[in-house]
């Protein structure tokens, strides 16, 4: 038989436990809130892996790769982000999930091969578990004026 845990035994458990994600999904909207930070949009990655301030439009051409990144340090190792990509008519046109490893602070998803997208209002949705956090609004346009 095992021997009882006695009061202040420091062993800690073999593997520590992740509050809130017990079950996939099982978090609370304050606290899926917290893990994600800093989302945006654009159609290019500065070196530190995410969208820099110059490049972000809230309009695209059909074929540009978007890119959508997000601070995730506050999120524990294991979570699961979702984005889902939503076009005119609220139609999903895709879903792209990541898990969150130790250590890492930027998530990074890309949308490419949108030369099908027709021009219209297009969202991408951030969702921790079953929260959605964030929601990214932009346009596809047929033709713009040129970027710096």
């Amino acid at each position: 038989t095992a021997a009882p845990a006695i009061a202040g035994d420091d062993k800690a458990p073999a593997i520590a436990e992740k509050p809130g994600i017990s079950r996939p999904g099982d978090i609370s909207p304050p606290v899926a809130q917290a893990m994600v930070d800093d989302v945006n949009i654009g159609v290019d990655l500065a070196s530190n892996g995410r969208v820099p301030a110059d490049s972000r439009p809230d309009n695209f051409l059909p074929g540009e790769d978007i890119y959508l990144t997000m601070d995730v340090s506050d999120a524990p190792p294991g979570t699961a982000i979702r984005v889902v990509w939503i076009g005119p008519g609220d139609k999903q046109i895709a879903t792209q999930a990541q898990t969150v490893a130790a250590g890492v602070s930027t998530l990074t998803f890309v949308k490419q091969d949108t030369r099908s997208w027709k021009p219209g209002d297009y969202r991408a949705e951030v969702w921790v578990g079953d929260e959605k956090v964030d929601d990214e609004v932009f346009d596809i346009v047929s033709t713009r004026s040129a970027r710096k």
